[in-house]
């Protein structure tokens, strides 16, 4: 029995398809610049009927008018009732009347677990394309014009412009991959489908932010997380915002160092802990007796890669070892010829060396807060002290607000209308229990909205950075 789909047009634009007897959601269906809504919907039913290897019935309703056809494999339509044919070419789309374009959001960047919402852009509204009318006789074909011997050894004299005409198309790889998520994802995993996702769709947005996240980057790009207050989570915002980026620039181009103070949790946090004897005081030796000759053989004995392919440098262990501002600035300095991006975990005190390296060297800044007063005064000290180190640096400074259990809801707020006061963006990341819970952080293990925050959040800091090379 040939596969039926019941096609419903909602607008003059968009239709909604649904396949009967299939478990699967109707599809939406919608015209395009250089496509009518009737051609979008042949051209969803011959690809269904070229996966079926059948033809495909179609109950094809616009308005007062239901149309029964059928249409095979090979895209020929024929008619089981008496009606006008759905064309199948395409003429110039109308315009619709122009409509005032929205204004760009001044408010926060939010990064949530909710459903992402955009605002709304016009689309134009394909005209209905009426079927080709054949002429009563066929006109003769024009003569080729004859090639003269020697062209070929006159001088090309056309623009060199024109040439351009026969180059191959513009890839778009974001934009051309099937979709993976959503109700044309599971289409695309029933039936073997390569339907494309919606071009504002949340699967979208997220696809736009991991290609904003290989952006070229100033040399020496250095992210830094702080906030003067302990127990915040910059340990584990800082290991999964190495992850996420070491997973869409690729591994070994990324790397997160330990600049907290003595008995920070970072050395407990990473997936995979460093040899011990291993990290910056080790590295610092070495580098002293090899008088900052160093080969990427060499950072390898002392940074520990990460599963997704960043590399994490723990920090020291002992009174002994405590970074002066040079220490610190050397490791930078050298760890900036071998990667393309440092992370900078920092500790709870602003008067730290390492603290106000990480500061004034930073291209972004995160502060993380918690929902809880002490938290959210803790970090207007925090950008209180940036500013003082560093005034520039606060004009790239994001506050990312976590979730979490024991927040106060009236706290948001008071603390948001202060960081906005200073100009600093707000945005917001999920609850993540595998943050809270003290245990050694991968990327596979967070929920996926955590995933995907951290990859808009990693390309709202690379978009601030990215500035300083356009």
């Amino acid at each position: 029995m040939a596969p039926t789909v019941e096609i419903e047009a909602t607008s003059a634009t968009t239709a909604r398809a649904t396949l009967t007897g299939a478990d699967v959601p109707p599809m939406d269906l919608t015209a395009t610049e250089d496509k009518a809504l009737a051609a979008v919907v042949h051209e969803f039913v011959r690809t269904l009927a070229v996966k079926q290897q059948s033809a495909v019935e179609v109950v094809y309703r616009t308005g007062k008018d239901t149309r029964f056809l059928t249409v095979g494999p090979d895209g020929k339509l024929t008619e089981n009732a008496p009606s006008r044919p759905i064309p199948v070419t395409a003429t110039e789309p109308e315009q619709d009347a122009a409509e005032p374009a929205s204004a760009a959001s001044t408010g926060p960047v939010t990064v949530a677990t909710e459903p992402i919402t955009y605002d709304t852009i016009p689309q134009p509204v394909a005209a209905v394309a009426q079927a080709p009318v054949q002429p009563a006789h066929k006109p003769a074909p024009t003569p080729r014009p004859t090639l003269r011997a020697d062209a070929v050894t006159e001088p090309f004299s056309g623009r060199i412009g024109a040439l351009s005409a026969l180059s191959a198309p513009q890839v778009n790889p974001v934009g051309s991959e099937p979709a993976r998520c959503g109700a044309r994802g599971r289409l695309n995993a029933l039936l073997g489908l390569t339907l494309a996702p919606k071009p504002h769709s949340r699967e979208m947005r997220l696809r736009d932010a991991q290609t904003a996240i290989g952006r070229p980057l100033p040399d020496g790009a250095l992210i830094t997380v702080a906030n003067v207050k302990g127990g915040v989570g910059k340990t584990p915002m800082a290991i999964g915002l190495a992850e996420t980026l070491a997973t869409c620039r690729g591994p070994a181009t990324t790397a997160c160092l330990d600049l907290g103070e003595i008995g920070g949790s970072f050395a407990d946090r990473i997936a995979v802990p460093s040899t011990a004897g291993h990290g910056m005081a080790s590295l610092l030796a070495e580098l002293a007796d090899t008088a900052h000759q160093v080969r990427p053989s060499m950072l390898a004995r002392y940074l520990t890669r990460q599963p997704c392919g960043s590399y994490a440098l723990a920090g020291p262990v002992t009174a002994a070892t405590a970074l002066s501002y040079d220490d610190v600035a050397t490791v930078g300095e050298i760890l900036g010829r071998h990667y393309d991006l440092l992370l900078a975990d920092t500790g709870n005190s602003s008067h730290a060396d390492s603290w106000r390296w990480a500061i004034t060297s930073a291209h972004a800044v995160l502060v993380p807060v918690p929902l809880r007063r002490d938290s959210a005064v803790a970090a207007q000290r925090t950008l209180a002290a940036i500013s003082t180190a560093a005034p520039d640096v606060l004009t790239r400074t994001v506050v990312v607000i976590t979730d979490g259990p024991g927040d106060a809801p009236m706290v948001e707020t008071d603390a948001v209308d202060a960081f906005s006061a200073l100009g600093v963006p707000v945005c917001r990341m999920p609850f993540e229990p595998l943050f809270a819970s003290g245990e050694r952080i991968t990327l596979s293990g967070l929920r996926r909205d955590t995933r995907d925050a951290l990859t808009v959040l990693a390309a709202t800091v690379v978009d601030l950075m990215a500035g300083a090379v356009d």
